[in-house]
C-alpha cells in the first residue's frame, strides 16, 4: 500500500479533518484516508464499503429500504414444554 505527503495545507482545513476525525471516533489521518476512498474507489467497491461498515439494524432498514418498504409478517412462535432433568 503507498503512502503520500501534502505539503502547505491550510492551518484551517487541517483543523476541520481533525475535528471530523474525532466526530468520526478517528485519527486526522483515518478521516482523511476514508475521504479519499469515498472520493477515488470505484462505485461498486463503495457500496460494498457502506454496507460492510452498517449495524445489524442499519443492515436490515437497507434492505427494507430496497424492498420498497416491504413488511414481514412473522408467525407466532410455537412453544413446546421442555422437561429438564435434575441435576
Amino acid at each position: 500500500m503507498g503512502s503520500i505527503t501534502i505539503r502547505n495545507v491550510d492551518d484551517e482545513i487541517k483543523r476541520g479533518a481533525r475535528l471530523a476525525g474525532v466526530r468520526h471516533g478517528r485519527s486526522m489521518e483515518a478521516e482523511i484516508k476514508a475521504l479519499l476512498e469515498r472520493t477515488y474507489r470505484s462505485p461498486e467497491d463503495a457500496r460494498a464499503e457502506r454496507i460492510r461498515a452498517m449495524s445489524g439494524a442499519e443492515f436490515v432498514a437497507h434492505l427494507v429500504a430496497a424492498a420498497n418498504g416491504a413488511t414481514l409478517d412473522i408467525p407466532d412462535r410455537e412453544h413446546e414444554e421442555i422437561e429438564f432433568p435434575d441435576l
